[in-house]
């Protein structure tokens, strides 16, 4: 009896430890992408991650509410990108 109670107190405190480490953390979501300014249609584009050679990735306003990597124009080049991400 009580080998099977420590098998389970382990196991609760492993699933514990497992949750928290998987759980964004703060500075993970204030980093998170915020949506475009209100008005904004479903389809905005925006840029980020411009690298040295002035290369971008493009991301588009989805009706879901998220931000997804353009699937047309994936990549732009700098002075012909969208305005920068926020």
């Amino acid at each position: 009896m009580k080998a099977i109670a420590r098998f389970l107190l382990v196991g609760a405190v492993a699933v514990t430890a497992i949750a928290i480490s998987v759980a964004p953390s703060e500075a993970a979501k204030k980093k998170k992408m915020k949506g475009p300014a209100p008005g904004a249609f479903v389809g905005a584009l925006c840029s980020t991650a411009c690298n040295a050679s002035n290369v971008c990735d493009v991301m588009i306003w989805a009706a879901d509410g998220k931000w997804y990597r353009a699937a047309f124009t994936p990549v732009c080049f700098q002075p012909g990108c969208p305005a920068a991400c926020k």
